[in-house]
């Protein structure tokens, strides 16, 4: 059986531009922004399967993708699966910084408040996060 895809109502927007800084460059004064962290030992499969679930949302938020590069150990640090921690944990001995997309998600009256739930339940991680510490962070990959 064929699948019909419909167009999503999460509208995707991948920062690609180096040294940009995209929430300061952006009027998000109005919205909620929130992480997207998918600490889960999933396969690849997994989580594009997940990921294509997500796409399937019905309410209008954005979702936001930010490469970045940081140092293994912070990141390590912030996981909060202790599987994924200890594998990032074994890497850091051979590896100082890591690159990955940070996901966020922007939400503005157009997004319901069950949104949020709908993440949780596809097994996402969201993080509350503030604007303001959010400004210098910066495309580097």
């Amino acid at each position: 059986m064929e699948k019909q895809f419909q167009p999503s109502k999460l509208d995707i927007k991948i920062f690609d531009r180096k040294n940009s800084r995209p929430f300061e460059e952006a009027s998000l004064n109005d919205k909620e922004i929130y992480e997207l962290r998918d600490d889960t030992m999933r396969t690849p499969l997994e989580k594009a399967d997940v990921f294509e679930q997500l796409l399937q949302s019905e309410d209008a938020c954005e979702l936001w993708i930010v490469p970045v590069t940081e140092s293994t150990s912070s990141f390590t640090q912030s996981l909060s699966e202790e599987k994924t921690a200890a594998l990032f944990g074994m890497l850091s001995s051979f590896h100082e910084k890591v690159q990955r997309d940070r996901l966020f998600l922007i939400s503005g009256s157009d997004c319901s408040s069950s949104m949020k739930e709908k993440v949780e339940q596809l097994g996402y991680t969201i993080l509350p996060c503030e604007l303001e510490e959010l400004k210098s962070l910066t495309v580097e990959y």
